[in-house]
């Protein structure tokens, strides 16, 4: 085929994933919608996270002896090689970028302002990179990165906005305890559930692959129930400095959430 018709093809299929991800995101956001321009900011610094992951790789691989291929490693090798130098370093970046854009922002007003984000910076990193793996790989690749991987980053920027929404809540509430332990659980969901997703995929075996795509279908149900239980918090945090339930959000004025009945912290 032609390369003049085949590289806006490739592009095209590159890009297309993330802006139908992020319109879905984008449309589930019901109270208030997010500025455009903080948005475009978002997805820039998850261009930039592609980065700051790149100079930590160049440190690791350079610097700390880590090898640059998974192919080979015994199974114990290519776990950490999955947990640590891909999946952490890469969340890590996204997760820095997320709180550096956000956490002191004024529009930063609804829970679920915090999936937004994360999911945004997510979408700008997974573009740039399926960009490259796509001009590489073709238009197979672009198709299977399409259902798999751009999902995937989604799916983990769900994770990492729920806690992370979670933390700016406990935050504003003055449980300084509550914000350290989300904050924590914003970095650690994404690098486990990462980390698992490539895992599975690496040892390139058929009955991983197997637990590879329930996997898959059970990270896209949990992120929906997420999405849906942030998106129907119609609760302002800065305007009504109440306490809410950390698990699910809900405003409490006993011991127990009427929602989930989460015991609430003192």
């Amino acid at each position: 085929m032609n390369s003049l018709i085949i590289v806006p093809i490739l592009l095209i299929l590159s890009v297309l994933p993330a802006v139908v991800l992020g319109i879905i995101i984008y449309k589930n956001d019901k109270l208030e919608k997010e500025p455009s321009g903080l948005l475009a900011k978002l997805f820039m610094g998850g261009i930039g996270a592609i980065g700051l992951t790149t100079l930590i790789s160049f440190i690791g691989v350079y610097i700390l002896g880590i090898p640059e291929e998974f192919i080979g490693l015994p199974i114990w090798a290519l776990a950490l090689y999955s947990y640590l130098f891909v999946a952490l370093t890469e969340e890590f970046s996204k997760w820095f970028f997320v709180k550096t854009i956000t956490w002191n922002n004024k529009e930063f007003n609804h829970i679920y302002d915090a999936i937004v984000y994360s999911v945004f910076v997510s979408l700008g990193f997974a573009t740039l990179e399926n960009i490259m793996y796509v001009f590489e790989g073709g238009i197979g690749t672009a198709l299977l990165r399409a259902v798999l991987s751009v999902p995937g980053h989604v799916f983990f920027g769900v994770f990492m906005g729920y806690y992370y929404g979670l933390a700016k809540q406990a935050s504003i509430n003055g449980n300084q305890k509550l914000v350290k332990h989300n904050l924590y659980h914003s970095l650690l969901l994404p690098v486990l559930l990462h980390g698992t997703f490539n895992f599975l995929l690496m040892t390139q075996n058929v009955t991983m692959v197997l637990f590879y795509l329930v996997f898959v279908v059970f990270l896209y149900i949990q992120a929906v129930k997420r999405i849906r239980r942030f998106s129907n918090i119609k609760i302002n945090l800065v305007e009504e400095k109440k306490v809410f339930c950390h698990n699910c959000g809900t405003r409490i004025n006993d011991m127990y959430c009427p929602r989930c009945g989460t015991k609430r912290i003192i």
